[in-house]
C-alpha cells in the first residue's frame, strides 16, 4: 500500500514538472501573407488623383513553434503557467499620407492545426480582429489578383485614441503582395504603385 502511495506522489510531482504546451505551427503558405515584406522597405501607393503615399515597414514579428511536440518546453510560460503557443506573424508599418502619419499593423494567427487562419489589422482609425481568412480573386485596374481579402469599414471597429483620421472606406490585402489598395470615403483610392501600368 505504501508503494502505491509513493508512486502516486512521485507521479503527481513529475506531472507538475513536465510542461505540456499546446502548439500550432504556421505553414510557409500561411507565412506568405507576411514574409514578402522586409524591415525598412518603402512602398509607394498612387491615388486616382495622382497623389503618392509612402508605406514604411517598421517591424516584422514571427512567433512560430520550431516543433509541435507537446512536452517540449518551447513556448511554455513558466511565470503565468501558459500552455498555449499559437503560430502568430505580424508586420508593423507607418503610412505617410499628406502631412499625417498613420500606424498600420497586420497579423495572422492559427489557433488549431486544422482550424482556420485568422487575420487582424489596425489600419489608421479602424481595425478588425480575429477575422477568418476567406481569400478571393479580385480585379483591380483591369487585372485579377488571387488570394485577396477585402474589408470594408462596416466589418471593422472604430479605434479609440488621438490618431488622425484618414477617412478610410475599404482595405484590400493580398497574400502575394500585402497591402494592394485602400480607399477613402472621399472616393480617392490608393493602389500599390507597381500595379499601375
Amino acid at each position: 500500500m505504501k508503494k502505491i502511495v509513493y508512486l502516486i506522489i512521485i507521479f503527481s510531482l513529475v506531472s507538475c514538472i513536465i510542461p505540456y504546451v499546446h502548439k500550432v505551427k504556421l505553414t510557409n503558405e500561411d507565412l506568405s501573407w507576411i514574409t514578402h515584406y522586409k524591415i525598412n522597405d518603402s512602398i509607394y501607393y498612387v491615388s486616382n488623383t495622382d497623389d503618392t503615399d509612402t508605406l514604411i515597414i517598421k517591424d516584422i514579428q514571427i512567433w512560430n513553434p520550431k516543433n509541435t511536440f507537446p512536452f517540449d518546453p518551447e513556448g511554455h510560460n513558466w511565470i503565468e503557467v501558459g500552455h498555449e503557443y499559437d503560430g502568430i506573424a505580424s508586420v508593423d508599418m507607418t503610412l505617410l499620407h499628406s502631412t499625417d502619419t498613420f500606424l498600420i499593423s497586420f497579423e495572422i494567427k492559427r489557433e488549431k492545426e486544422s482550424g482556420p487562419l485568422t487575420n487582424s489589422c489596425n489600419f489608421c482609425e479602424w481595425s478588425w480582429i480575429g477575422t477568418r481568412m476567406n481569400p478571393n480573386t479580385l480585379e483591380i485596374r483591369k487585372h485579377k489578383y488571387k488570394d485577396c481579402i477585402c474589408v470594408d469599414i462596416r466589418q471593422m471597429e472604430r479605434n479609440e485614441g488621438d490618431q488622425p483620421v484618414i477617412g478610410l472606406k475599404q482595405v484590400i490585402w493580398s497574400k502575394d503582395k500585402g497591402l494592394l489598395q485602400y480607399s477613402l470615403k472621399s472616393g480617392v483610392s490608393y493602389t500599390l504603385k507597381e500595379l499601375i501600368i
